[in-house]
């Protein structure tokens, strides 16, 4: 059995959660080695038929694919052969990049973004993204109508220091473009070792030019969840990212807050690209009674898994607000609508990112990694959300130069117009 880590909702790169039957896996590089042994030596002119040779089935390869499979996949032995034998450059062929390449091109085919191959390097980058720390720029990125969108700078970043915004869309890196680069390959460019520098060429909605950021990676440093007490006795919480401990600090952080015995309180999830399942299980445990439904999870046969809060909530009957903009995605949307319907809170801001499918990550044999969507997830009230996001229940925009969720958590800054978190205060408040 290949180690299994917990479901990933994430549409960022995170990951954000990648599978194929990792038996699949050992049976593919089991057929490349019989392969590899199985090619002749070409004495003269061949036809493609003569040179070739069906492999000879592993006894993996046997028990994953049926016989009519074992047909199909020859062409693929037939292709691998051809260029082993007729390629110019033989030193040059790389056969672990062409195995991670075809895997790659097989997972790609099923054409769900989120369904994705990562090699052994990738895999890292992606898993460090929920570790609480990692190299690189700051930006949870998606794939949104065919462009690599910014869905959240992360808290304090070089990004979000530059002024990266959610919706901002990245066409360039280090001058060169991206079209028809995946997700992966795109954020293995941008990511890189702390101290060197990285320019980003954005296209944002409302601007009629690109805009150039030169970065330097940092280490990023991810605190999910940070609180205060805002004027007027109103409690204040920020949820960046649902990373695997978020739940643990909700509980701690709310307990702080309570002892501050606020009116309310203003739950932050603007520019929250998402992350684990179980974390907004438990954030969403610490407001909702034990027993109300959080979520359910619908995969492709129809059968249906509901998610319920547990015991022990801290905050069951405190007054909440939502904060939601479309950076909000993902596990952001999972506890802002279960809030929302089990009639616990009211969204305010703006209509949210809108991903609602469901991934399991695997590390295979070789530690690469693959994740595959198993399921999409509905609100308590059965609403879908993949592609349709939630809508505010009081719709505020965002004004022009706001400031970044962090700012509102910084001692002593001087106020920023801000007008998603007055109306939310105002809620709290009665008014």
């Amino acid at each position: 059995m290949t180690p299994r880590r917990p479901a990933l909702l994430t549409g960022t790169f995170v990951a954000t959660s990648l599978i194929a039957v990792a038996a699949f896996g050992m049976a593919f590089v089991s057929g490349y080695l019989f392969g590899r042994s199985d090619v002749t030596s070409a004495g003269g002119p061949l036809s493609v038929l003569d040179r070739l040779a069906p492999p000879t089935a592993s006894a993996t390869e046997a028990t994953v694919l049926d016989g009519d499979e074992q047909r199909r996949f020859l062409v693929f032995w037939e292709a691998w052969k051809v260029v082993e034998l007729d390629f110019y450059n033989q030193p040059g062929i790389d056969h672990q990049k062409m195995i991670y390449g075809a895997i790659k091109g097989m997972v790609d085919a099923v054409g769900d973004p989120y369904t994705v191959y990562q090699t052994p390097v990738q895999r890292e980058v992606s898993d460090t993204d929920l570790r609480g720390s990692f190299d690189g720029v700051g930006i949870q990125v998606d794939v949104k109508d065919n462009r690599l969108t910014v869905v959240a700078p992360i808290d304090e970043s070089p990004a979000a220091l530059a002024g990266i915004r959610p919706g901002d869309v990245v066409v360039q890196v280090d001058g060169a473009s991206i079209a028809g680069k995946t997700l992966n390959d795109t954020v293995s460019l941008i990511r890189g070792q702390r101290g060197t520098q990285v320019t980003l060429t954005i296209a944002r909605p409302e601007v009629p030019d690109p805009l150039t950021f030169t970065l330097t990676r940092a280490e990023i440093k991810v605190d999910s969840v940070r609180t205060r007490l805002l004027d007027g006795g109103v409690g204040y919480m920020r949820i960046s990212t649902f990373a695997a401990n978020t739940g643990p600090e909700t509980v701690t952080a709310l307990k702080k807050l309570l002892e501050q015995a606020p009116s309310g309180i203003i739950i932050d999830l603007r520019a929250n690209p998402g992350g684990y399942l179980h974390s907004s299980v438990d954030v969403a445990s610490q407001f909702m009674e034990a027993g109300s439904v959080v979520l359910y999870q619908v995969d492709g046969n129809g059968e249906r898994k509901t998610y319920k809060a547990e015991a022990g909530g801290v905050a069951t009957t405190a007054k909440i607000a939502v904060l939601v903009n479309k950076g909000s995605a993902s596990a952001s949307e999972i506890l802002a609508g279960a809030l929302r319907d089990s009639g616990r809170a009211i969204l305010i801001g703006e209509k949210t990112f809108g991903k609602g499918t469901v991934q399991n990550v695997h590390q295979l044999s070789d530690t690469s990694g693959l994740r595959v969507t198993t399921a999409q997830w509905l609100t308590p009230s059965e609403a879908p959300i993949q592609g349709a996001g939630l809508l505010p229940d009081i719709a505020v925009a965002e004004a022009p130069g706001a400031p970044a969720p962090q700012a509102i958590l910084v001692p002593g800054a001087a106020p920023v117009p801000d007008p998603q978190l007055d109306a939310a205060v105002r809620h709290v408040l009665g008014q």
